[in-house]
């Protein structure tokens, strides 16, 4: 009784790690091993970044992805002329 008890809790944990997904809700733009979910996340700045770190032999977390620098005339307010 107590085989099928542990056998029972280890499929329903293994079960339980294969639904967990993605929680954005939207398809992820994927570059080698990483995932992003915008399409302005920086990825050449996450991969230097990440080199750089590999190379020092540092784990490196991302809690915010760098975003691509907005230009000057998708600027909220730019009109195109000087004042």
């Amino acid at each position: 009784m107590l085989k099928i008890v542990l056998v029972f809790l280890l499929i329903a944990g293994l079960s339980a790690c294969a639904t967990v997904g993605s929680s954005n809700g939207g398809a992820a733009y994927r570059d080698a091993n990483t995932v992003f979910t915008s399409p302005d996340t920086d990825v050449e700045k996450v991969a230097a970044v990440n080199k750089w770190a590999h190379d020092r032999g540092a784990k490196l977390i991302w809690v915010n992805y760098p975003q691509k620098p907005k230009s000057a005339s998708s600027a909220p307010g730019a009109s195109g002329t000087s004042n």
